[in-house]
């Protein structure tokens, strides 16, 4: 059985005035369906780089990224912007580690979650609103019919990291 994501020597590298930084040099593993791997290491290590350059999220003009990423045997390093544009949130989401950086202030949480819904499914805004809600609840926000109404600056951190791993996980059949 083949693994859900398959990265072989995935290199990137970002050209400074004092020279070609390598952020990442060959890094290699396979994760299966359902399983969790952890990449740990200290800071500058390259921990996120390799998560950007695996979620498309590297801007190829100011830096090299080479090797494979596999994603259910889809080469997202061969696709363009938009393809890979297109899996974000479908098939394959990040949770960033500042939430107040990935969420707009302006917007409120069950707006920002049911646009997530809308942009991957052919739905209704009151059926992406029901979504965004359900998700809310099934990661432990209080009260989350009336909570999807909340800014942002309105929730706790550790509310607020719960909003962003609601839309990590939104558009996933499972959930």
């Amino acid at each position: 059985m083949s693994a859900f994501l398959e990265v072989r020597d995935l290199t990137v590298s970002f050209p400074t005035e004092d020279g070609v930084v390598h952020a990442v040099e060959q890094v290699s593993f396979d994760l299966q369906r359902g399983k969790t791997l952890a990449v740990v290491g200290e800071s500058g290590s390259g921990k996120s780089v390799t998560s950007s350059a695996i979620m498309g999220l590297v801007n190829r003009r100011a830096a090299s990224v080479t090797g494979q990423v596999l994603l259910d045997g889809q080469d997202l390093l061969a696709m363009d912007d938009d393809q890979v544009r297109q899996l974000r949130g479908s098939k394959m989401a990040m949770i960033f580690q500042d939430p107040m950086s990935s969420l707009h202030p302006f917007y409120r949480i069950g707006a920002q979650l049911a646009e997530a819904v809308r942009v991957h499914n052919k739905v209704s805004k009151d059926q992406a609103r029901a979504r965004a809600v359900e998700m809310l609840a099934k990661v432990g926000i209080p009260d989350a019919q009336s909570r999807a109404d909340d800014y942002p600056h309105q929730l706790s951190g550790g509310m607020r990291q719960r909003v962003m791993i609601a839309m990590a996980l939104i558009n996933d059949r499972i959930c």
